[in-house]
């Protein structure tokens, strides 16, 4: 989940704050993370049939912790399937169901503690658990205290962004790192209910990030475009585009100081012949630079399904079945 090396490479600029400095905010929740936090606590459990609300109770916590800091949680649920995501999604149920097939062989042998590690890689946050999360208890614990959630039509990440955009919320809570490659402005990480923190990223610092001699990983983006920084992020591969084989965050971050554009990159690579560039690379590419873009979320103003942002004379049926349509 989110561009590999993302955050770690923004690290100058993550900043820990306490919640309670975003007392009278409204922020816009990935219900999804603490979902997937929450089958950590009852994978056993969940992967074996048994009946349980611990996720439940998990995600809760976190929404009362917010609201005793007065802050107004806005909740984004996943909805359906994005068709640009049809390859990566077939990868990882492949990889839970071999996972399953493991913690159960596990099981089987009396090795639970091995077999917990298994059912929790194999779990995932079905629509039924989703269903289960909003109409049993979560659902009507916000009606009650009149706080806001929406499904989004397709990914909570388009959603999360065009809340942020249109004024509706002050800030994200999640732990995916493509909410920064959807250009959202303040974006908060790593949520600790112990100390009550959360690490801020804020997309004004950017043009403060510098790479030292020192720091194998590090990136630059003095003097970058939001367009040069999203084409850095698609390039190092992303849940729309695998990556060019051997082609990291670094390396992008420097092809793209050196060539500029993501089309000069990408035929400088396939000219120098060292490494392989897949047939249609730059088409997949174009389309992934959509989906950051124009993906198909639900506007709460107008009650109804609009794109993330504008799209040009250009747009066609062929972008529209690819980000939604």
């Amino acid at each position: 989940m989110g561009i590999s090396g993302l955050l770690p490479a923004l690290k100058s600029i993550q900043v820990t704050r306490h919640i309670s400095e975003y007392s009278g905010k409204t922020v816009a929740v990935d219900a999804y993370v603490w979902l997937h936090r929450g089958v950590y606590s009852c994978a056993t459990e969940l992967a074996t049939g048994k009946i349980t609300n611990k996720y439940v109770d998990y995600a809760m916590h976190r929404v009362r912790m917010l609201q005793h800091h007065k802050i107004t949680p806005y909740v984004v649920f996943d909805g359906g399937p994005l068709p640009a995501k049809k390859g990566t999604e077939s990868d990882r149920k492949s990889k839970r169901d071999e996972n399953l097939a493991r913690g159960n062989a596990f099981m089987a042998q009396g090795k639970m503690s091995q077999a917990r590690e298994c059912f929790i890689k194999c779990i995932d946050v079905s629509p039924e658990m989703a269903y289960q999360f909003i109409k049993a208890r979560f659902f009507h614990a916000l009606r009650a205290e009149s706080v806001p959630y929406v499904v989004a039509p397709y990914e909570a990440d388009a959603q999360l962004a065009y809340l942020e955009q249109a004024g509706f919320v002050d800030a994200i809570l999640t732990e995916d790192s493509d909410l920064l490659v959807f250009g959202c402005q303040t974006v908060l990480f790593k949520f600790d209910v112990v100390a009550a923190t959360v690490v801020s990223i804020s997309r004004k610092d950017f043009g403060s990030v510098a790479a030292s001699s020192g720091d194998a990983n590090g990136i630059s983006l003095i003097g970058w475009s939001d367009v040069q920084f999203r084409a850095m992020t698609i390039l190092s591969g992303c849940d729309y585009l695998p990556s060019i084989p051997g082609i990291g965050l670094k390396t992008a971050c420097n092809l793209l100081k050196k060539w500029r554009t993501a089309d000069a990159v990408i035929r400088a690579i396939g000219i120098e012949g060292k490494k392989s560039v897949p047939v249609g690379y730059l088409k997949q590419f174009k389309l992934a630079e959509k989906c950051f873009l124009h993906q198909r979320v639900y506007c709460p103003r107008q009650e109804k399904l609009v794109y993330l942002s504008e799209v040009g004379s250009d747009w066609n049926n062929e972008f529209d079945a690819y980000v939604g349509g």
